[in-house]
């Protein structure tokens, strides 16, 4: 068919099996109503209508056009409601990737606060550490991943946050705070506690003892930054972390926290996105929320 037009016609004259009703209802004259449906059957090939006087009967290739046609233009009718729906202000869908840190500590803050401006906006949180989110984000599958920058990538657009500092943290009970000193002989010793070991975290921490001659070689790996505070609240080992995720421990001294031997290991923390496509405005306002959020921790 060269168009809905005639499509649009046939439906009115099956609907009111009248050509003059027919002709009121899509704004047109008696003949040329009659124009366009000899012209559809004509592309058809086959007769869609029966003149029977003053009436009109549907052919039974004209009952399955009508029943089709019908269809047409109820996805029609859903495609510009979805696309006027879309195009409304506050409404969409945005879709997050977030390290596990992220998602309890940094996302449900600023997630509130963006639910009162874009109410409309359906959310999916995708929780996964960096390399993962990062990998996410590269198959489209999340339009922005709050993560641990990583080597620069030309496809990817690294916004930041802001900068932690890994300490060593340990019981209370632990030799090293009753003695009130680290003894470096003593690290091929320790049982370390550490994040999951596909992490970026966990490869920066194995890097830094490595470079201190204190490589690791008895370690607890766990996926969940609460279970590892509570196996080192019990002395079962210590562990590497930043101490804003265990500001409480650390603040009633259940926890207690140390610098690590050597140079200072840090983390830059960024929101990231794919290199040259702009962010819509619900993008910029969620960017916007996690700097004003982090901007506490830093």
């Amino acid at each position: 068919m060269e168009n809905v037009h005639q499509l649009k016609v046939f439906v009115a004259v099956a609907d009111t099996l009248s050509f003059t009703r027919a002709a009121e209802r899509v704004f047109l004259t008696q003949s040329a109503v009659s124009h366009q449906i000899a012209k559809l059957e004509q592309e058809l090939g086959c007769s869609l209508l029966e003149r029977r006087g003053r009436s009109v009967v549907l052919t039974a290739p004209g009952r399955v056009l009508a029943i089709q046609a019908r269809k047409v233009f109820a996805v029609l009718r859903d495609a510009v409601d979805a696309t006027r729906t879309s195009a409304r202000a506050g409404s969409g869908r945005l879709r997050i990737a977030a390290s596990h840190t992220a998602c309890q500590h940094i996302i449900p803050e600023a997630l509130r606060e963006f639910r009162e401006s874009f109410p409309g906006y359906s959310l999916a949180i995708t929780p996964g550490d960096s390399p993962v989110s990062l990998q996410h984000l590269l198959n489209d599958e999340v339009d922005l991943a709050v993560m641990l920058k990583t080597e620069r990538n030309r496809k990817v657009h690294f916004e930041p946050l802001f900068e932690d500092e890994l300490q060593l943290i340990v019981s209370p009970l632990h030799p090293w705070i009753k003695r009130g000193r680290i003894d470096r002989r003593e690290f091929a010793n320790q049982r370390m506690i550490l994040y999951s070991r596909n992490s970026s975290t966990f490869r920066l921490v194995e890097r830094h003892f490595a470079k201190q001659k204190a490589p690791l070689t008895d370690w607890i790996e766990l996926g969940d930054i609460g279970a590892t505070k509570e196996l080192v609240k019990i002395g079962l080992g210590i562990s590497v972390m930043a101490p804003w995720v265990a500001t409480e421990e650390l603040k009633n001294g259940s926890l207690v926290g140390l610098p690590l031997p050597g140079a200072k290991l840090k983390r830059q923390w960024c929101i990231a996105s794919l290199a040259g496509r702009p962010l819509s405005i619900a993008e910029q306002t969620f960017v916007g929320l996690c700097q004003a959020v982090t901007a506490k921790i830093a």
